[in-house]
């Protein structure tokens, strides 16, 4: 369908979530309305952690080279117990070039999507917040009929009717699309108080680690934003929360004296607040044509820092799949796999952040003295350092449950619904042709184009006749399809047994989708496979002129950098 007839996506929050949502369909020239009920940007810090599966999806949209250079890298967490450091993750194990945590205030990543929103000329109607919306009775057309009628009440008390092809819910704890919907935020909330300051501090703490405290008064994390600034969270404060109060410099000086061993003094206070952890979820995030993402349908305890990361990622799973129905490129049945994809992984979040508060918080006097003694063996092994810092880092996520995913066939550690790794490889072929170009080394993000999804053929040195015969098998699917054919490099050792480790040895095609997951994988004689996938997912009602092949989205937008 072409852009001028569909109706834009009202998007409700210009948090993270809501700008990520905003600036994807964008790139793939949805139109967006999207507003906000403040009256101008935060400029407080809020949410520092950026996990190095956000920083993987925001290089391929040329957004995280800015914020690598203005964050501070967390390279390990130090976890102290009894008067000691008792174990230490180090995110190296992570399988990224991301290996570490990058801290950077929440207000700096909002100014980064901000002003790529900019460039794509979405401007944000602030102090605008949505009070009603209705949904048309259908739910089958898209940008036609049926779609969302939402009332917004501008800064000046009057009131607009919005006609919208789908309303996303980025609005945050209080949604009022959630609550319009009677959708139950199933969970609970923590009884525990806790104290939140941002200060710089004088002593021996390092700043490259993030350092947690866990002790018989309780939990407190400190997290390193570079040149002495640090964040602190810290349960039972010493005075009694609440509105009109906030923590002083002094309560969480001595806060910090009672947890740590570690003698620093904490200056120039900058921001201080009370909160409570809740730790919620709704079990649906397609309402017709209403979805919900980011705090919306889910809160966290800060523990681990996935909130914000979770966010950002459900509107990367989410919009593709809108504008691909939008464009006519997919039937509608395909935005069902949202909430088939991203419930499991919302629901594993929310399990672990609670376990993780529950067990560095606890307050047991047998259970410290167990986990001062016993944690620092069994973290300490290979295994579990791996295991713990790619969960942490959200570069374990995977789809394989989803319906988009189909192993057909595999030869090394992935399978279909993974996330795709980021390996040197060799590209065989010059992309999208049957013309040799000559062997070359790169990384594999370079190849991607997230407006498309990617076909792999590994490990296949027929590339002339291969590309000859993919390119006519995928002719109707080839404007969002992209083929390359790639094999190990050969100069790096370590390099090629990384790649063959995760692809195998042996010839297979690999289908990636615009998110960079795994779509499908299959033998490299199964061609037929991958028409039989495409066809489900992306059924076409005629083949595309010859030679018309061009992109859904605009390919400027993004810039992956080797």
């Amino acid at each position: 369908m072409p852009t001028s007839e569909i109706k834009p996506v009202l998007i409700v929050g210009a948090g993270p979530t809501g700008m990520t949502a905003a600036t994807e369909l964008a790139r793939f020239g949805v139109p967006v309305r999207l507003v906000e009920k403040k009256t101008k940007p935060e400029t407080t810090s809020r949410a520092i952690g950026v996990q190095a599966r956000t920083l993987e999806l925001f290089e391929q949209r040329g957004l995280a080279d800015e914020m690598v250079s203005m964050g501070n890298k967390g390279l390990a967490a130090s976890v102290y117990g009894g008067g000691k450091r008792v174990f230490q993750l180090e995110f190296s194990h992570v399988d990224s070039r991301y290996d570490y945590i990058l801290f950077i205030s929440q207000a700096e990543t909002e100014r980064v999507l901000r002003e790529r929103l900019g460039q794509q000329g979405v401007a944000i109607d602030w102090g605008v917040e949505m009070i009603a919306f209705a949904q048309g009775e259908s739910h089958d057309r898209p940008g036609q009929a049926g779609g969302v009628t939402a009332t917004l009440r501008r800064p000046d008390g009057s009131l607009e009717a919005l006609g919208a092809s789908y309303l996303v819910s980025a609005e945050g704890a209080h949604s009022t699309a959630r609550s319009t919907l009677g959708l139950e935020f199933k969970g609970k909330s923590l009884a525990e108080d806790y104290a939140l300051g941002d200060f710089y501090l004088d002593g021996d703490l390092s700043d490259d680690n993030l350092h947690v405290f866990s002790s018989e008064h309780g939990f407190m994390g400190l997290f390193p934003m570079g040149n002495h600034h640090f964040r602190m969270i810290a349960s039972n404060p010493l005075s009694k929360p609440s509105k009109d109060t906030a923590p002083s410099l002094e309560e969480l000086q001595k806060m910090y004296d009672m947890r740590s061993t570690i003698p620093v003094r904490l200056r120039d206070l900058s921001w201080s607040s009370w909160f409570r952890i809740n730790s919620r979820m709704i079990e649906r995030l397609r309402v017709g044509h209403v979805f919900l993402g980011g705090d919306s349908a889910h809160i966290h305890s800060p523990a681990g820092a996935q909130g914000m990361n979770t966010g950002i990622q459900d509107m990367i799973n989410l919009a593709w799949k809108l504008a691909f129905v939008l464009h006519g490129k997919a039937s509608s049945t395909l935005l069902d796999t949202y909430g088939e994809d991203r419930l499991p992984a919302i629901r594993d979040v929310l399990t672990k952040t609670e376990g993780l508060t529950g067990a560095i918080g606890s307050e047991n006097m047998v259970f410290r003295s167990i986990f001062n003694h016993v944690a620092s063996l069994v973290v300490g092994t290979e295994f579990l350092q791996e295991k713990s810092t790619t969960r942490m880092s959200q570069v374990a996520l995977n789809y394989r449950g989803s319906p988009l995913s189909e192993t057909h066939e595999h030869h090394g550690d992935l399978r279909a619904g993974d996330r795709l790794p980021d390996v040197l490889l060799r590209v065989m072929n010059k992309p999208g042709s049957s013309e040799t170009d000559g062997p070359r080394e790169m990384r594999l993000f370079c190849l991607l184009d997230p407006t498309k999804f990617t076909l792999l053929y590994v490990n296949d040195d027929n590339s002339v006749e291969s590309q000859s015969e993919f390119q006519s098998s995928l002719g109707p699917w080839l404007e969002f399809v992209s083929l390359h054919q790639i094999a190990p490099p050969e100069a790096d050792a370590a390099a090629g047994k990384h790649f063959t480790d995760r692809f195998g040895s042996s010839p297979v095609l690999i289908l990636v989708r615009p998110d960079s997951y795994l779509g499908l994988t299959c033998g490299a004689g199964e061609i037929t496979k991958v028409v039989a996938y495409l066809r489900k997912w992306f059924p076409q009602e005629k083949e595309p002129a010859a030679g018309d092949h061009g992109l859904i989205g605009h390919p400027g937008d993004y810039d992956a950098k080797s």
